[in-house]
């Protein structure tokens, strides 16, 4: 198996020549690449294949992919894996391990992940990509199940036997033993482990042990299998989830099927349609960034002053002839002592003084204009994540009017929540002055 690994913003040619920030691929690899973005250009898949990876040619090279927006693990069909990394500023380690370390952090953070429990501390992450890591969580989730026993459930079995069990099934008798009375077609219930939830747990296995690379990973794979010998693999996925139980005793299973639905249904956030991956574990940042940045608020800063609300509701640009457009910015702090309101909007984006107003958007200014009027803040706030082109940009930018909106422009060092916070609390403690 092929592996690569990208950050943000790097791309891949057509078996072109290396490149600065670009990585050649096969052409058959390049081609299965090219053709999953397009296939998610079919109505209803989700997402812009722009908004996914970027299509583009470039003099003297030929067609370039590059990567943005969203980070995780492609695997195409014929075995070629490619591991997307987020664009990160590390201070002191600006390695793939260290980066892998941050994201996932990061990515504990979100709801609709159910990778909140996991915990990173016990593997040894520079030798594990984020493919191995993610079949880890799985695994941990297994031997915990497996720990506490496999669950066992009544399933409906129809079969010819000598003698009545459960119920008749009049018709089915009829049309099958008509010429063999000694047989009586019956519908019973079996308990045995041969139940949905079993079922997905050794599909996803099986199907993990045709994508992992690291050896334990495989080896404990196959120690799960072989508990789950006596199940059979699902052969009606979606119908399986759909029978799983929410008895009480199915409880242990239910972050183990969440990982079954981002693996067996690729429900990492969004559902990527048809192409030639086989696993796209595919996660936006744009989301990932603004769900980190509200659990490291909410964490760190002093509930007893402050009050955060994330996607704040209620207020609209328009009143009349009914309420439209909606404003709803990413985070509101409340400061509990003075009643002032600060407005944080988080932007996925790379800043630099290189480019026309940092490469800040006009239509972003536009928003955060808007959210100060309507919800009358002291000042609103930009988040963007820190990079090596703002290292030397050591105080926020601001931005102000004659009639009074302030605009603040803050960079985050997402490696340490702490230093994030802080930035934040220093923001806060300026709009918490009185105004002169």
């Amino acid at each position: 198996m092929k592996q690569y690994t990208i950050r943000e913003y790097m791309g891949f040619t057509r078996n072109g020549p290396p490149r600065a920030g670009l990585i050649s691929l096969p052409e058959h690899a390049f081609d299965q690449l090219e053709q999953f973005i397009l296939s998610n250009r079919e109505e209803g898949s989700g997402t812009q294949p722009l908004e996914l990876m970027s299509l583009s040619a470039k003099p003297g090279v030929g067609k370039v992919i590059t990567a943005k927006n969203y980070v995780g693990v492609i695997t195409t069909r014929d075995g070629t894996e490619i591991e997307i990394l987020p664009k990160l500023t590390i201070e002191g380690d600006d390695s793939d391990q260290a980066v892998r370390k941050v994201f996932l952090t990061m990515l504990r953070t979100v709801q609709e992940a159910p990778f909140k429990t996991f915990r990173t501390a016990h593997l040894n992450t520079s030798r594990m990509r984020l493919l191995d890591l993610f079949v880890r969580m799985f695994l941990d989730e297994a031997h915990r199940l497996i720990q506490r026993g496999l669950k066992s459930d009544y399933t409906a079995r129809q079969d010819n036997e000598p003698c009545v069990r459960g119920k008749i099934v009049f018709s089915e008798h009829i049309r099958k033993n008509l010429l063999h009375r000694e047989r009586i077609f019956v519908e019973y219930d079996v308990f045995s482990v041969d139940c949905p939830e079993n079922r997905l747990v050794k599909s996803t296995a099986v199907y993990l042990q045709r994508h992992a690379t690291d050896l334990q990973n495989r080896k404990d794979l196959r120690i799960v299998l072989s508990v789950m010998d006596q199940v059979p693999v699902s052969k009606h996925v979606e119908q399986d989830f759909l029978r799983c139980g929410q008895s009480r005793s199915m409880a242990d299973y239910r972050r183990l099927l969440e990982l079954c639905r981002v693996f067996l249904q690729g429900k990492s956030f969004t559902a990527f349609s048809g192409g030639e991956a086989a696993l796209a574990l595919l996660f936006p940042m744009e989301r990932v960034f603004e769900s980190y940045v509200a659990a490291v608020l909410r964490r760190h800063l002093d509930s007893r002053q402050y009050r955060v609300h994330v996607q704040a509701k209620g207020k609209y640009l328009f009143e009349l002839p009914r309420k439209q457009f909606a404003l709803r910015p990413d985070l509101v702090i409340e400061d509990l002592n003075s009643g002032e309101r600060t407005i944080l909007d988080t932007k996925w984006k790379l800043l630099s003084p290189q480019w026309h107003n940092y490469g800040i958007s006009q239509a972003d200014m536009y928003q955060m204009y808007a959210y100060q009027k309507e919800y009358a803040a002291k000042q609103v706030v930009l988040l963007y994540p820190d990079c090596e082109a703002m290292a030397g940009q050591k105080s926020p930018l601001c931005y102000s009017s004659p009639s009074g909106s302030l605009v603040i422009v803050q960079t985050l060092r997402l490696d340490s929540p702490i230093a994030m916070a802080e930035a934040v609390k220093e923001l806060l403690d300026v709009a918490s002055q009185p105004s002169k």
